[in-house]
Formats: structure tokens, C-alpha cells, sequence
């Protein structure tokens, strides 16, 4: 006859963690942690977790996935807490989210998904520089660039782009065109000053050089722009059902065709919205706020945000708060280049939050999700399959 386990509540794990353990608790506490050298363990992690400071904040459906981890790992507890979580039962569960997240030595076999990705490699700096004249040129790490065109000198190192104004500019503005591809991202300096990170799968048009009473630019895809201050000349973005008004200021612009919505981030300054369709509908953002266009109903809205979470990308960052996996595999798809398959719909609405490294190998990124016990990979040639 096998022993009968030792059922313990969370809440004793935390008065442990925090020195207000009963006497009664102690000694339940103790025989649970005789049971397995995989409870020690736990409770070890949980309580270094704790004293390094870390207070994670647990949305539902974290907490929810908590509850599905604890009973698939076979921890028991003698009562069920409703949800949302609050107070002692959820701060252990951030505990034990962290633990089962971020330390790496699971049971879990990861090789399931460490066997085909060794071709998997994270994007890079290129793109496509088209000129007005229809001229086209790869520019990559390994090429470098100089020409002259519309009174500027054009200049690409391999991991930039610069403008710089030499003559007069010519009296019919000239644009050129540049493309990044899925995969790559790219730097530009136009000839005013302004710097330009655009993100894959990205096309902004520009003028070599600004004339008259604005400079306005095309874009498709996402950037981060810091513009060159110029208040009698402002600065204009178009894109696809928006127009973004700037004097000099940094934000973000999220504006990818297949998205139902258009983003756009302020960092610093501040910008004006207009919808394109009616330019009376606007929007004036401030720093931490973030405009949502509706492609379909043309109506802007504005949210408050961090904005780290939106614009870490061009610092080298994977940031996801809450976001669906759907969302995550669709921005991690476009840096990877490779193709997404969900076994079921369902599985696009699980939620996660975390903070990845953009250039990290895409493995080790799918180890991580993975790890949540919410779902698994496989992996054939370049199409990820979820199931």
C-alpha cells in the first residue's frame, strides 16, 4: 500500500517565505518537504526568488495558467482560491511562474525542438535601396555604398544609410525607396538629421532632400523615427489610414498592412494623429500615450502605455505584456523568417508575458514558451507547427 502524500496549501509555502509560519504549518511544511528532494528544491528557488527582491505583477490569465501548472506538476493544495488571485495566494504564484519559466533545469525534453533549428537564424541588417530613376541596390553588412543623387551623398556602410546635403537640391524633389525585407532591419539618416530604425518587412519612401514647407515620408510596415527639430518645417508620416504631425520628437509607428490597426507610440514631444479618410478626426499624444487607428471604422483612440514595450525592438529587446501567442509568433515570424502553423485556433488566445532577446537563437526563444507547459513545437524546415 503506497503512503499517502502530504497535501499542503500555497499559503504555507508564502508564511514560510515571509517568517510567519505556524507551529501546525511547520511541521505539515516539513513532511511535504521529506516527500521529494523536488519539493526541497522548490521551496529553496522560491525563497531566493523572494529575497532578491523580485514582486512580479500576476494578470488572470497567468494566474489561470499557474492553477494549470500546479496540477500538472502534481503539487496538491487543500482548497481552491477563486479568481483573480489577490494578496498572499498571488504573489506565490508568481513565485512559482518565475520558477517554472526562467530557471532552465526542468525535467522537459527540449530536444524535440533543438533538432531542426540550426538553420534558424535571427534577422540581420539588409535592405533594398531603390533610387528615383529605378536603380536598385543590396545593401548589407558586407557591401558599402557611396553616390552622389539630387545634390546628396548617399552612404551605406552595411548597417546604415546616410544623407547628406551637398548642392542645391534639384528643383523637382527626387525620392528614393527603402525596402527591408522579412528578416532584416536597417538604420537611416535622412538629409535633414533625422534617424530612422525600420523593422522587417518595412518600405519607406522619402525625399533625397527636403524642400518647401514640410518633409513628408511613406511608410508601410514599422519604424522608430527621431526627428530633427525644425519648427517651421514640420515633420509628416503617412501611413496607410493615418497621418502623423511632428515638429521634432521620437515615436513609434506600428502600420503593417495585414494588422486591422494602426499603432503609433510617443516617446518624447508630441505628435498629432489625423485620420486620413477625415483629417478632422485627430488625436494629440504626449509621452507614455499611444494612438489606435481603426483601418476599417477610421476612428482614433489613445491609451496610456509603456512605451519600452513598443519601441525595445530597435534596442535589441522582445518585450510582451499579456500578449497572445498569435501576436508573439506573428512578430517573432517576421524576425526569423519562418512560417507558423497553429494545430488549433485556440491555441493563438493563450496568453504570455516576458522579455527576450531579440538576437537570441530562435531555440532557445521556443525552449522558453515551451517551458509554460502550455504548449509544444515541432519544426520542419522552416514552418513551425503549435500544438
Amino acid at each position: 500500500m503506497s503512503k499517502q502524500q502530504t497535501i499542503i496549501d500555497f499559503e504555507i509555502i508564502w508564511r514560510k517565505i515571509n517568517s510567519s509560519i505556524t507551529t501546525d504549518e511547520e511541521q505539515l511544511l516539513t513532511s511535504w518537504l521529506e516527500e521529494s528532494p523536488a519539493h526541497q528544491e522548490y521551496l529553496h528557488k522560491a525563497m531566493r526568488y523572494y529575497h532578491e527582491g523580485s514582486r512580479p505583477n500576476i494578470s488572470r490569465s497567468e494566474t489561470e495558467k499557474a492553477w494549470r501548472k500546479l496540477k500538472r506538476k502534481g503539487i496538491k493544495t487543500n482548497r481552491i482560491i477563486s479568481l483573480p488571485v489577490i494578496g498572499v495566494a498571488a504573489a506565490v504564484i508568481a513565485v512559482m511562474l518565475y520558477i517554472t519559466v526562467f530557471y532552465p533545469n526542468t525535467k522537459r525534453n527540449d530536444n524535440s525542438i533543438s533538432v531542426h533549428i540550426e538553420h534558424i537564424r535571427p534577422g540581420s541588417n539588409k535592405a533594398t535601396l531603390i533610387l528615383d530613376d529605378g536603380s536598385v541596390y543590396d545593401l548589407t553588412s558586407s557591401k558599402k555604398l557611396l553616390i552622389s543623387e539630387g545634390g546628396s551623398e548617399i552612404k551605406s556602410e552595411g548597417d546604415k544609410l546616410q544623407y547628406t546635403e551637398k548642392d542645391v537640391p534639384d528643383k523637382d524633389l527626387k525620392y528614393n525607396t527603402l525596402s527591408i525585407p522579412r528578416g532584416g532591419e536597417f538604420f537611416l539618416q535622412l538629409a535633414d538629421g533625422t534617424k530612422v530604425w525600420l523593422n522587417s518587412e518595412t518600405v519607406l519612401r522619402y525625399p533625397i532632400q527636403f524642400a518647401g514647407n514640410e518633409r513628408r515620408v511613406e511608410l508601410t510596415g514599422e519604424a522608430f523615427f527621431e526627428v530633427a527639430r525644425n519648427e517651421k518645417i514640420p515633420f509628416i508620416v503617412d501611413s496607410n489610414d493615418q497621418s502623423v504631425k511632428v515638429l521634432g520628437t521620437e515615436f513609434n509607428i506600428s502600420s503593417y498592412k495585414e494588422n486591422p490597426v494602426v499603432y503609433t507610440t510617443l516617446v518624447k514631444g508630441s505628435v498629432e494623429v489625423n485620420a486620413k479618410n477625415n483629417p478632422e478626426i485627430k488625436q494629440r499624444l504626449l509621452p507614455n500615450e499611444q494612438s489606435l487607428i481603426d483601418k476599417i471604422g477610421g476612428e482614433i483612440t489613445k491609451r496610456h502605455v509603456d512605451p519600452y514595450q513598443y519601441v525595445a525592438w530597435k534596442e535589441g529587446r522582445f518585450v510582451f505584456d499579456d500578449q497572445t501567442l498569435g501576436e508573439i509568433m506573428k512578430v517573432l515570424s517576421k524576425w526569423y523568417n519562418i512560417e507558423v502553423v497553429f494545430e488549433h485556433e485556440a491555441l493563438k488566445n493563450i496568453r504570455f508575458t516576458g522579455n527576450l532577446k531579440r538576437y537570441s537563437d530562435f531555440g532557445d526563444l521556443l525552449k522558453k514558451i515551451q517551458k509554460t507547459d502550455e504548449v509544444a513545437f515541432s519544426i520542419e524546415n522552416n514552418q513551425i507547427t503549435i500544438r
